[in-house]
C-alpha cells in the first residue's frame, strides 16, 4: 500500500446545505462564467424558489451546440470543481464552496422546451407533482422533456407563463411554488 493510501490528505467536507445568500452568490457567479456558452442559461431549484436553505444549485442551459455543452465541464474544472457526471442532458459536479464542496447541476434543455425545463427543475418536487395530477386532469401530460402535452401533440413548453396558461392557470412566482394541505400555496382558498 502507498503511503498517501494509508495517510491520506486533509478530507475534503461535502457540504448538504448553503444559506440562500451565499448559494444566490456563487450561482450568478458560476452563471456569469458558463454564459458565454449558452444560448440561455437561468438559476433554477431552491434557490429560483428562494428558499433559506439550498441543498444544491440548479441550471437549466440551451447551448450552440454539443461543444458549447460540453464546455461548461470545461469551465467547472477551470473553478476546481470535481465532475461526478457529464452526459449530453446533464452534468453534475461538486464545487468548491467555503470549506468543503457543494453540488452544481446543469440540465440542458432546447429552445422548445427550456420552459417546461425551468418549470420541472425549479420545483418544488411537491409542486410539481401536484402539477402534474392537475395536467393529467385537464386531458394533458408533463414531460419535461418535450413539453405539456395533449393528445399526443405538444400545447406549450418554451416558457413557464405559457404551460401554466395552457393549463388554465394563473403564473405563480418560483418563491409560491410549494404544496401546503394538499394544494399550491398560489391557489386562492376555497370558501
Amino acid at each position: 500500500m502507498k503511503q498517501s493510501t494509508l495517510f491520506p490528505e486533509h478530507q475534503v467536507n461535502t457540504l448538504t446545505e448553503l444559506d440562500l445568500r451565499i448559494a444566490e452568490q456563487t450561482a450568478e457567479q458560476v452563471k456569469t462564467i458558463v454564459a458565454v456558452h449558452c444560448d440561455k442559461i437561468e438559476i433554477a431549484g431552491s434557490v429560483r424558489r428562494q428558499r433559506v436553505k439550498v441543498h444544491d444549485i440548479d441550471f437549466v442551459a440551451v447551448t450552440k451546440d454539443d461543444v458549447n455543452w460540453q464546455k461548461i465541464s470545461t469551465e467547472l474544472k477551470r473553478m476546481k470543481a470535481h465532475p461526478n457526471c457529464s452526459g449530453s442532458s446533464v452534468i453534475k459536479a461538486q464545487l468548491p464552496i467555503q470549506n468543503g464542496l457543494f453540488q452544481v447541476d446543469f440540465y440542458r434543455a432546447q429552445p422548445s422546451n427550456f420552459g417546461i425545463h425551468l418549470l420541472i427543475r425549479t420545483g418544488s418536487a411537491e409542486h410539481n407533482m401536484w402539477l402534474a395530477s392537475y395536467a393529467i386532469s385537464k386531458g394533458m401530460r408533463i414531460k419535461y422533456s418535450e413539453g405539456l402535452i395533449k393528445e399526443g401533440t405538444i400545447v406549450a413548453g418554451k416558457n413557464e407563463k405559457e404551460v401554466f396558461a395552457a393549463l388554465g392557470l394563473s403564473y405563480p412566482l418560483p418563491s409560491e411554488r410549494e404544496i401546503v394541505d394538499n394544494k399550491p400555496v398560489w391557489t386562492p382558498p376555497q370558501e
